[in-house]
This record gives structure tokens, C-alpha cells and sequence, in this order.
């Protein structure tokens, strides 16, 4: 199996003497979609993006509170033409001109929509690299967003956004056939269970099946060596098709009801936890708007700073 390394999200951390920088930092335009927007200060705003050729970045937009100076562009989802100051070191870009190309708006009126795209949005905080080049993962950011808010809120999207992930990641799951014996997947009886393994990214027919691995469910804290997810012939056809089609014909062909693909989501989401190096296993948070389960368990966040550990 074939994994590549990647950054892993890192939170920006601004103190308000980084102003004084942007005067002497290189302009640069690129494409930018909006991935997370949080005040700064009274009147600025620090504002996250997937960029077509920069990776993704971090960005101050100065008066943007206050002042009509960006319009929508900083609005979530929105995909705009950055002009932005960049200087080699620096912990923030400074944006001095946005130019919208397409505001998503219909995502932002329909509340699954805006849960379904909050999620995208937090898995590209975590695997999106920073300030590296990725125009892939900005083609399948784009394409979903596209795609979700012409359909409307639908689960194979996000499954197809997963299983895009881990092929962006080199991760390459054994789908023709059983890890066990080798019978094709078209040739598994129909209603038939399958077991999925989490760290060989394969699957076992009923027959193979092994007893006393760990069934990873919502909730539970197995780690993921010998984690195993049960899951129907027609969810692992579904995987095939997303990893084999673009995003707009996969979801469309994807062919499983909603039981199969939480299924396959859980199974998507323990790959993607277990194979992406430095990816932090915490649950997506806009999961619950969705009434979807995470696979994974709440880690414990670090303790504050300069405060004793009880014992």
C-alpha cells in the first residue's frame, strides 16, 4: 500500500504586530475558497482558504468588519480571485483585494447544505497542506461544492469527497477482491456482510471472516490495527465507483441506500484516520447537524498552560 505524507493543519496563532509586515511582502493573485472566517481584533478578519497554487493559507483582511471593503467574498465557501502580500516566514498573508467568481449562496440557505459543506470544509483544514501547491484538492473542493449545492444535502457526496481524499493521498484499497480468498466482488452472494479492514484498506467475504477483531462503531475506542467495519457488496461497489469516476458523475452513479453509505462513511472515515500521516483523529464537528455517527472517539485536548495536572 502506497501513503505519501502530507501537513497536517496547524491553528494560526497573530499578534496584532504583524501588520507592520504586509507593506513589504510580494503580491501574489490566485483562486481562493473560503474555508473558515473568525474575527480578529475589533475591526479585522482572519480568514482560512484552499488556494488553486498556494496550498492553503492563511490570510488578515484588515477593516473587513467594519467596512464594505470585501463585500461577500469572505463569506463561507465563497471562491474569490485573491490579491494577497506574501513574505517567505510569515505566519499570515495579507489580503488586499478579493474579487468573487462564485458566492455559494444556495449553500448558505439550506441548513444541510451548510452542515454537509462545514464538514468538507473541516476535512480540508485537517489534510490540505500549507502553502504548498495542491490544485487537486482545490479541483475537489470546488467540484463538491458545485455539485452540493445544485443536488442539494446527499450523503454519496461526502463519501465521494472521502474516498477522493484517500486517493489524493496515495492510499490504494484492496477493492477487486476477499483479502482472504481471493473471490471477486462480483461474485459475492447478494445480502452477503462483508468485514472491512481498517489497516490492510480491504475486505473479507463471510467465509474469511475472522473472529475477535474490534467492530469499529460510534463511540468506541479501539484504535484502528485491528478495527474492522461491517459493511454490504454494493457500499464496496460505491467505493470503487467514487475512486474510478469525477465527483459529479460518482455521487450520481453511486448506487447503495442511506444505511449502506453510513457504512461506508464509517469505513472512509477510519481510512482516511488511520492512513493519513500527522491527521488528528478528532470527530468532525458538523457531523451532528447531519445525524450521522463518527467512527472516532473525542481525544483529550492539551491541558491550559501554566496550570498544575491534578493527580
Amino acid at each position: 500500500m502506497k501513503r505519501t505524507s502530507r501537513n497536517s493543519h496547524k491553528p494560526v496563532c497573530l499578534s496584532s504586530t504583524a501588520l507592520c509586515y504586509f507593506a513589504f511582502m510580494e503580491l501574489k493573485r490566485d483562486l481562493a475558497i473560503v474555508l473558515r472566517s473568525v474575527p480578529f481584533e475589533d475591526r479585522h478578519r482572519v480568514v482560512t482558504a484552499i488556494t488553486e497554487n498556494h496550498g492553503q493559507i492563511s490570510a488578515l483582511a484588515r477593516n473587513a468588519i467594519q467596512s464594505r471593503r470585501f463585500g461577500g467574498t469572505l463569506e463561507l465557501f465563497a471562491a474569490a480571485e485573491w490579491t494577497f502580500a506574501d513574505k517567505q516566514g510569515a505566519e499570515l498573508c495579507g489580503l488586499r483585494d478579493a474579487v468573487i467568481r462564485r458566492s455559494f449562496e444556495g449553500i448558505r440557505a439550506d441548513f444541510d447544505c451548510l452542515s454537509l459543506a462545514s464538514v468538507l470544509s473541516e476535512l480540508m483544514l485537517k489534510v490540505a497542506p500549507q502553502r504548498t501547491s495542491a490544485p487537486e484538492l482545490f479541483r475537489l473542493h470546488s467540484n463538491s461544492l458545485a455539485v452540493l449545492e445544485e443536488r442539494g444535502a446527499d450523503l454519496r457526496i461526502l463519501n465521494t469527497y472521502l474516498a477522493k481524499l484517500l486517493q489524493w493521498n496515495g492510499t490504494q484499497p484492496r477493492l477487486q477482491a476477499c483479502s482472504g480468498c481471493a473471490i471477486p466482488l462480483d461474485q459475492v452472494e447478494e445480502g452477503a456482510e462483508l468485514t472491512c479492514l481498517v489497516a490492510s484498506a480491504g475486505w473479507l467475504c463471510s467465509k474469511c471472516r475472522r473472529d475477535g477483531l474490534a467492530h469499529v462503531q460510534g463511540g468506541s475506542d479501539t484504535g484502528f490495527q485491528q478495527a474492522q467495519i461491517r459493511l454490504a457488496p454494493l457500499g464496496i461497489l460505491d467505493f470503487q465507483v467514487s475512486v474510478a469516476l469525477p465527483i459529479r458523475q460518482a455521487s450520481r452513479a453511486a448506487q447503495a441506500g442511506r444505511k449502506d453509505q453510513l457504512d461506508l462513511f464509517r469505513f472512509l472515515e477510519a481510512l482516511l484516520a488511520y492512513h493519513l500521516p500527522g491527521l488528528d483523529r478528532q470527530p468532525l464537528k458538523a457531523l451532528r447537524f447531519l445525524g450521522i455517527e463518527s467512527s472516532l472517539s473525542p481525544q483529550p485536548e492539551n491541558p491550559p498552560r501554566n496550570r498544575p495536572l491534578r493527580s
